[in-house]
């Protein structure tokens, strides 16, 4: 596991905890989260990124995102930022010459407080019908005027890209 990703994997669970320490007044109750609704809302966001991407449309993936976003893309820096994020989606998108279509699938999603994350696949398929590349992702969203928005997000490939396989062969 790089550094990146172990941090990742340390941050996301300490932010629940931290959240799940926060101190109220005693006779109020926290509010019931419906896993249900949540699950839907961000399948909701999912989907629409989807169709966003395949329509090669920037804005519409941005969407996603909040402007103070963090974007974990696969082999480059992280985008900070809506104006890195729209640079790396456009970059992504320019590299499709294929006409190649991504969908998403959601392996679980976890709620506390005013933050939920997901995690799920994603499935990149040419106009054949043939997959091209499968891969994962993790994105932690927060809820701002009572909708999810992602804050932070990581994905990468199942397969080494081309540049780093020769590498990880020679380990």
């Amino acid at each position: 596991m790089n550094q990146r990703n172990f941090i990742w994997a340390l941050f996301v669970p300490a932010l629940f905890m931290f959240n799940s320490c926060a101190t109220g007044e005693t006779n109020e109750h926290a509010a019931e989260i419906n896993m249900d609704s949540v699950k839907a809302q961000i399948m909701a966001l999912e989907n629409a990124y989807g169709v966003a991407s395949n329509a090669k449309d920037v804005d519409g993936v941005a969407a996603y995102y909040t402007a103070d976003a963090e974007s974990l893309a696969d082999d480059e820096p992280t985008r900070v930022g809506m104006d890195a994020i729209k640079a790396g989606i456009k970059k992504d998108m320019e590299m499709d010459t294929t006409g190649s279509t991504v969908s998403f699938a959601t392996t679980g999603v976890w709620a506390a407080g005013k933050y939920a994350t997901e995690t799920g696949t994603s499935t990149v398929t040419g106009k054949d019908g043939k997959v091209l590349k499968t891969g994962k992702y993790m994105t932690l969203f927060e809820l701002r005027d009572g909708k999810y928005i992602a804050i932070r997000d990581m994905w990468n490939s199942d397969a080494a890209s081309p540049a780093a396989a020769p590498a990880a062969a020679a380990q």
